[in-house]
């Protein structure tokens, strides 16, 4: 049995929203992942929901800037809802607060 971290990820499109739930870590091995499985086509609001997301290293965070990038391309948006404060307090620490749903 493998020890490797694993990424579950479940979408659901009504119109122009997608919505995803992430479940598990995003590393290097899984955020790859997460950009070929993600369909923005016709997009134009995209909900990340990240309460079962253990940790995002480095790639993660670089999977989610390359996101922001095409979301932004065009016109639309890109929010993460449900992060946990250890996870909320890398995105602030490395400036991608903005797409953070506000704290309660």
């Amino acid at each position: 049995m493998s020890d490797e971290k694993k990424l579950k990820i479940e979408q659901s499109k009504t119109n122009d929203v997608l919505f995803c739930r992430l479940i598990g870590w995003l590393d290097p091995n899984t955020s790859p992942e997460l950009l070929k499985q993600l369909d923005l086509k016709d997009v134009k609001t995209l909900i990340i929901d990240m309460k079962d997301v253990e940790y995002v290293f480095s790639a993660g965070l670089r999977a989610f800037m390359q996101i922001q990038r095409m979301i932004d391309s065009t016109g639309g948006t890109l929010k993460l809802i449900n992060v946990a404060d250890t996870i909320r307090s890398i995105f602030e620490y490395t400036g991608f607060e903005s797409m953070l749903e506000p704290k309660a």
